[in-house]
């Protein structure tokens, strides 16, 4: 024991070498952990604030530019010039005042030229001055103005100015503070905050700044107000002189920050002394195992010399033998095990691989003989390496009705991909993309060809798809479009000659095209919504017949040109429902135009409403010529149509996949059964209430 605890026993020295290594590698990897991790989530939080303030300066654009665009469409608007031509300011006012509810604006005024005369808001004796557009103080109230000069179109002579704008205060702010994820203020230049959303118990006047940010780039600082921490970037907020009227503060609380920062220094601190501490017990065994009896060493050095390769050797205590001996012979004896290892594991982990593949591989001889058959291609094809082994390559590779000559003739050269239409076992055709390449074995000169390929028929189907759709698309809007430029050429060039009647005769084909438009559109943006996984509901409590009298006087015109009845059969006193409104009045469009699709023109069309349990059905029937039941299973896909109903009618086969994804997504199911007397029911079933979420 004295000699172990001596400093010139390598023992000690081996035991406090490995306690300063560990010390040194825990602080070395720790410390440059944490500093990188803190920075990192500075630099993120940054990042973040001056994203918020880009955002938020798009945002404000965007109101500008949209006061300025409704600003634009009112003041050319007849009715706004004949009620200002008229003076008729009672009728004038209650028409400012239907427009600014409509528009969604807190301020519409229209001011005279000359005069204090105010019509519009009550809340305003005189209109701001010209100067006063884009970010103003307005009243002590920051707002976004917008002013355009109302011009008399008969003598083209400006009849007043009519100005517009919202405030941006609480609720406007609430929704900066939702499109950016930051807390939002608008701050004078002085300094002094007039509106804010903070998400703090105390008085904004408490915030105070006590370090700074990247200033240079976000204008931003390091606030503190009470127990919480912000990052915080500034807008400047300009009229439309250019001059900086308002200050928009973006800020982003980081309390999160600054307690993971306190918690990772802690976790260093512990971990740090928990890996010494276990170190430093790991290494007074590993020293007291090193200086084991070297006889025991010896023995098995002797027995790994006569043979015995899988010979255990032990770790002894005496650091001579371990430097002359353990070493070498745990050196030797592991190079001679992993060198047989290999040889007789090579084979097998390289037939495991392969039959591991996805892809199928398969090899076959100069003669066309089936040399070897993968999992993969049995999977694909549906041969077993039992059935295919020794059988010819053109037998089990049949090429599909559509090619002509035998698989062999049409096998992509080396190294070449090629799609190829073979038949599978049970006669279904499979579309292969393959790939081959030749094999000459050592020592020998025959050589054979390895095929890798794979299942593409669903890629393919999808390229189909998207042809047809390309194909059709250009058609639905050529049609419409030129019914509507036809009739309005006649409209232009023979207005005088028509009568009214004919007038509107011309115009319902132009209101249907137009529909049909609308319709194609709804359902290539809905499609695209979907696709993207932007698809939402506005959930909310209404009642059945709001989407369905929407849908019919939506598709109105279209059964008015094909003569088409529309009868309604439903139960008594149906409940209201929870639900999207506006998505299943655009269900209910999509099932009333299939049904006037494919219903011969003349013949009516039914709709059904019932409360069934807990779940309300309703069902759009035709008298079309029915769906087959070996359609039924693709009919709700997308870019799927059926060859059946007028010639006349088009689609691009998006209807009823929007439909299906909107009933879904209100938790229901949709479906289609035959009619009694012929025809189609397409119906849908949806919860009548949903059930409450956890």
């Amino acid at each position: 024991m004295k000699d172990f605890l001596s400093l010139n026993s390598f023992s000690v020295r081996l035991l406090l070498g490995f306690m300063v290594f560990i010390g040194l590698i825990t602080l070395i990897a720790g410390l440059p952990v944490y500093w990188l991790t803190r920075n990192q989530l500075e630099r993120q939080a940054w990042s973040q604030v001056a994203s918020a303030r880009v955002a938020t300066q798009s945002l404000l654009a965007a109101e500008q530019d949209r006061l300025n665009d409704q600003l634009v469409l009112f003041s050319e608007r007849p009715t706004l010039q004949q009620l200002t031509r008229s003076q008729a300011s009672d009728e004038l006012q209650l028409y400012l005042q239907n427009f600014q509810n409509q528009s969604g604006l807190d301020i519409l005024l229209l001011c005279p030229v000359e005069g204090a005369v105010v019509s519009g808001d009550r809340g305003f004796t005189r209109c701001p001055a010209v100067e006063s557009q884009g970010v103003v103080l307005l009243d002590g109230r920051p707002a976004i103005l917008a002013q355009q000069i109302v011009i008399d179109q008969q003598n083209e002579r400006p009849l007043g100015t009519a100005l517009a704008g919202i405030w941006l205060e609480n609720q406007r702010l609430q929704y900066l503070s939702a499109a950016t994820g930051t807390q939002q203020s608008i701050v004078q230049t002085n300094g002094r905050r007039l509106s804010s959303n903070f998400a703090t118990t105390g008085t904004m006047a408490a915030v105070t700044a006590v370090s700074s940010g990247p200033t240079e780039e976000t204008g931003g600082q390091v606030l503190t107000l009470g127990n919480d921490v912000y990052y915080t970037a500034y807008l400047p907020l300009t009229n439309s002189t250019g001059q900086t009227t308002l200050i928009a503060e973006v800020a982003l609380q980081v309390n999160d920050l600054v307690a993971t920062g306190q918690q990772a220094f802690l976790i260093l601190a512990i971990s740090t002394l928990t890996v010494a501490i276990l170190g430093s017990l790991l290494s007074i065994w590993f020293v007291r195992q090193v200086n084991a009896p070297l006889q025991k060493l010896t023995a098995t050095a002797e027995k790994i010399s006569q043979g015995d390769l899988v010979a255990a050797i032990p770790l002894f205590s005496n650091p001579v033998e371990i430097r002359t001996l353990a070493a070498a012979l745990h050196r030797s004896q592991s190079s001679m095990l992993r060198a047989l290892e290999e040889k007789s594991e090579v084979g097998d982990r390289l037939n495991a691989l392969v039959q591991s593949l996805v892809e199928g591989v398969v090899t076959y001889d100069a003669d066309g003989k089936i040399t070897f058959w993968s999992e993969g291609a049995h999977g694909i094809l549906g041969w077993s390496p039992a059935e295919a082994e020794g059988r010819h390559v053109n037998e089990l590779f049949p090429l599909s009705e559509a090619d002509a000559g035998d698989f062999l003739g049409d096998v992509p050269r080396t190294h070449q991909k090629r799609q190829i239409s073979v038949l599978a076992q049970g006669g279904k055709t499979v579309v292969l993309a393959m790939t081959d390449s030749q094999l000459i074995p050592p020592g020998s000169d025959t050589f054979q060809v390895a095929l890798v390929f794979r299942d593409v028929t669903e890629e393919a189907a999808v390229r189909r798809l998207r042809t047809y759709f390309l194909a059709n698309i250009s058609h639905e809007f050529r049609t419409p479009l030129s019914t509507l430029i036809a009739s309005l050429e006649m409209l232009l060039n023979e207005q005088e000659n028509f009568t009214l009647a004919e007038v509107r005769q011309l115009l319902r084909p132009t209101h249907l095209s137009l529909l049909n438009l609308q319709t194609l559109i709804d359902n290539l943006l809905e499609s695209s919504s979907i696709e993207a996984g932007q698809f939402t509901l506005r959930w909310r409590t209404f009642h059945i017949h709001e989407a369905i009298e929407n849908g019919i006087n939506i598709a109105q015109p279209l059964l008015d040109r094909r003569n088409q009845a529309l009868s309604l059969a439903e139960s008594p006193q149906l409940p209201e429902i929870e639900g999207d409104p506006a998505r299943l009045t655009q269900v209910m469009v999509n099932l009333i135009i299939n049904a006037s699709k494919y219903s011969p023109i003349g013949q009516p069309i039914e709709l059904q409403l019932a409360q069934r349990g807990d779940t309300l059905f309703v069902g759009v029937g035709d008298r079309g010529p029915g769906i087959p039941p070996t359609e039924r299973g693709n009919l709700f896909r997308s870019f799927v149509r059926l060859g059946s109903g007028d010639q006349e009618q088009y689609g691009i086969g998006l209807g009823l996949y929007v439909v299906k994804t909107i009933v879904e997504a209100h938790g229901g199911q949709v479906g289609v059964s035959d009619r009694p007397r012929g025809g189609s029911l397409f119906w849908f079933e949806i919860p009548l209430r949903q059930k409450d979420e956890a």
